[in-house]
């Protein structure tokens, strides 16, 4: 079933789910879906509880990591989660957001990077050979 995303849809996606909490512009604000096998835990997951996972046909014991994503999706929609737990998910993301804004973020980039750029891991080896030192050997 393909139809426009919209608030609480659990959206099916190449590789992975994700659930739609708002749209802006045309554009949905996602948040994607983690599963139980993944061990790396965020401070941004939120638990869904066993029968929120069967309203929203999706299996059991999976987390919602509440960082949003902006896209233009026009994806498969395969359930509904429950107000409570959006009401959850909501929260989370406020509180993420402001841990965020605390911690000062990334910092803005002047410039974007290039293919040119010298990083200290890529550049070479620019002594000349003859200064190279010679084994000392001692008595």
């Amino acid at each position: 079933m393909t139809r426009s995303v919209s608030y609480a849809d659990v959206v099916r996606l190449h590789r992975t789910d994700a659930v739609c909490v708002g749209v802006r512009a045309g554009q949905a604000l996602l948040c994607f879906l983690v599963p139980e096998a993944e061990t790396t835990r965020h401070r941004a997951d939120v638990a869904l509880s066993w029968c929120e996972s069967a309203q929203a046909n999706l299996p059991p014991e999976v987390r919602v990591r509440c960082v949003v994503s902006e896209r233009a999706v026009r994806g498969a929609v395969v359930g509904q989660l429950p107000q409570p737990a959006m009401q959850r998910i909501q929260a989370m993301i406020l509180r993420e957001g402001s841990a965020q804004k605390a911690e000062g973020g990334w910092p803005p980039r002047s410039r974007p990077y290039s293919k040119g750029h010298t990083h200290a891991c890529m550049q070479k080896n620019t002594r000349p050979r003859s200064t190279q030192t010679r084994p000392a050997y001692y008595a």
